[in-house]
């Protein structure tokens, strides 16, 4: 799944997006968690609700990062990647604040 994430870097945002040309943010983590064989529905907010939240010292690369109305993956060091939005599109960059991170399963 990470190594999968790191593959769609630099990729365009496109709203409603599942890939592989763009992604939305929840998109991007539904495809990216399929690759694990988890199943997410297409909504950061339902995607959130599945997880459980653990604090950043413990964050762990793959972890989910939340925020209100935005999803990403944790990356580990800090780092995290997600489509941010059109002019980003998939990035990879620094966790920021407001961001939680949250873990299935």
């Amino acid at each position: 799944m990470v190594a999968y994430a790191k593959s769609q870097v630099g990729k365009r945002y496109v709203r409603g997006g599942e890939g592989p040309g763009g992604f939305d943010c929840s998109g991007f983590t539904k495809r990216a968690y399929a690759r694990a064989g988890y199943r997410l529905p297409h909504s950061s907010g339902a995607q959130a609700r599945r997880a459980r939240s653990v604090s950043r010292s413990v964050a762990r690369p793959g972890d989910l990062v939340v925020g209100r109305g935005h999803v990403g993956i944790y990356m580990g060091d800090g780092m995290m990647i997600d489509a941010g939005n059109r002019r980003t599109g998939v990035v990879y960059r620094k966790l920021y604040r407001g961001l939680s991170v949250a873990r299935l399963g």
